[in-house]
C-alpha cells in the first residue's frame, strides 16, 4: 500500500515544473499563466531570462522532492516496522514537503548572492521585508519553529513525570528524536533565511521600465517566501514527528490499540490545523500580496 503513497508523493513533485517540462514553443503560455498569478504583465525584453530564472527554481524543486521522497523511503526501510508501517504515508509526504522547501530556497538563495546591475527606477519609498511576505506565513514562519521546540519540551516533561503511562524508552530519548532534530533544524533555518532574506532585500532592484520592477518584486516575493517556507515546513513535520512518538512510545492503558489511536487522532488535528492554515493562505493569493502592498496605488492594469 505504501506505493501508492510513493507514487503519489513523486506525482506531486513532477507537477512542480511545468515550464521546465514544457516544449519551447509551449513555454509562452506557460509563462503568461504565471504573470497572470502574479498580476503584472510578462516583459518582452527580459522574457527569456525571467523563465531562465524560473526553470532554475522549479527543477530545484522537483529535485529537493524526489530527494526527499528517496531519503523518507530509505528511512523507512531502516525503521522498525520496514515500508508497510503506519507512519510511512506521513514519512513520505514530510519528505517531499521538506525537500521541496529547501530545494526552492536554495534556488531563491544563489540570487542573493549574484550581483544586479543596469539602470533603476526611482521609488518613493524602499521595500521592506513586510511588503512581499504576507502576515500568516511571516508569523506562521516564527511561531512554528517554537511551537516545534515546545512540543519536544512538553514530551520530555510527559515521560518524565510519567503522564503518558509506563514509555517504551527513557524520557531523554525525546531530544535525540527525529522530531527534536527537525526542531533544531527549523530553528537553524529561521535563522539562515532571516540572513539570506537580508541579503535579497539589500541588493538594487535594476530595472528599466515599471514592469521590469514590478516582475523584480515579483521575483524577490516569491525568493523571500521560498526561503521562509523552510522552517515552516521543518517546523510542521518536527510536530508531527514528536506527536506521533507520543502516540506511539507510550504504555497506554488498553495497549498498542489505544497508543494507535491516540496517534491517529493527533495526526488528524495536526493535519486539519495545517489544512486550514493552508487554505486561508491560498485564498489570499499570497502571490500578489507584494502587488498590493507597492503597486495598488498604480492604475488598475498591469504596470507599463
Amino acid at each position: 500500500m505504501s506505493y501508492v503513497f510513493v507514487c503519489c508523493a513523486i506525482a506531486i513533485a513532477c507537477s512542480f515544473a511545468p515550464l521546465s517540462s514544457s516544449k519551447p514553443t509551449k513555454r509562452a503560455r506557460e509563462l503568461d499563466k504565471y504573470a497572470r498569478r502574479l498580476g503584472v504583465a510578462v516583459p518582452v525584453a527580459t522574457a527569456e531570462r525571467i523563465v531562465s530564472q524560473l526553470i532554475r527554481r522549479e527543477g530545484a524543486l522537483m529535485t529537493g522532492g524526489l530527494t526527499g521522497i528517496v531519503l523518507a523511503v530509505i528511512t523507512a526501510l531502516l525503521l522498525p516496522g520496514g515500508f508497510n508501517a503506519g507512519y510511512v504515508p506521513v514519512l513520505i509526504f514530510g519528505g517531499l514537503g521538506v525537500g521541496s522547501a529547501v530545494g526552492a530556497a536554495l534556488a531563491s538563495s544563489a540570487s542573493a548572492f549574484t550581483p544586479l546591475t543596469g539602470p533603476r527606477i526611482a521609488r518613493s519609498c524602499t521595500p521592506g521585508y513586510a511588503d512581499y511576505v504576507p502576515p500568516l506565513e511571516r508569523w506562521s514562519g516564527r511561531v512554528l519553529p517554537a511551537l516545534a521546540l515546545l512540543a519536544v519540551l512538553a514530551a520530555w516533561i510527559a515521560f518524565s513525570v510519567g503522564a503518558l503511562g509506563d514509555a517504551r524508552l527513557s524520557s531523554t530519548y525525546i531530544w535525540g528524536s527525529a522530531g527534536a532534530w527537525l526542531a533544531y533544524a527549523s530553528i537553524a533555518g529561521l535563522l539562515v533565511s532571516e540572513v539570506l532574506s537580508r541579503r535579497i532585500l539589500d541588493r538594487g532592484q535594476p530595472a528599466a521600465s515599471a514592469t521590469d520592477l514590478a516582475w523584480n518584486d515579483g521575483l524577490r516575493s516569491q525568493a523571500l517566501r521560498d526561503l521562509h517556507a523552510v522552517p515552516v515546513t521543518l517546523g510542521f513535520v518536527s510536530i508531527l514527528g514528536t506527536f506521533l512518538d507520543i502516540g506511539s512510545l507510550s504504555d497506554y492503558q488498553g495497549g498498542g490499540a489505544t497508543a494507535a489511536l491516540v496517534g491517529l487522532v493527533l495526526l488528524v488535528l495536526l493535519s486539519g490545523a495545517a489544512l486550514t492554515v493552508l487554505l486561508l493562505d491560498i485564498t489570499s493569493k499570497p502571490q500578489q500580496y507584494y502587488w498590493r502592498r507597492l503597486w495598488a496605488d498604480r492604475a488598475a492594469g498591469s504596470p507599463t
